[in-house]
């Protein structure tokens, strides 16, 4: 039986595993370094409807935090490194 609530269930986990290893990619993060990827919703006016969300708690214990105002399936490489060019100035 199938979840009904489930959404793309084996392709969500797909993208958000394509999304850490790009992340990890693009930052050159160390194997230690924790990467999180979640998608929200948003019902507020002038807040988009879904946003991707990727969070980066470094060894150290920094916390850095991308956010990318698409859906997580709709999320490409490109946009990673526009983040995080955007997020590095």
């Amino acid at each position: 039986m199938s979840n009904p609530l489930a959404r793309s269930g084996s392709a969500l986990v797909s993208q958000a595993r394509l999304l850490k290893q790009w992340a990890r990619d693009l930052l050159n993060l160390h194997a230690d370094d924790i990467v999180t990827v979640s998608e929200l919703s948003c019902a507020l006016p002038d807040c988009p409807p879904r946003e991707t969300v990727i969070v980066i708690l470094s060894a150290s214990g920094d916390i850095r935090q991308l956010s990318i105002h698409k859906a997580l399936l709709e999320v490409d490489h490109d946009d990673i490194v526009r983040v995080i060019a955007t997020n590095s100035a």
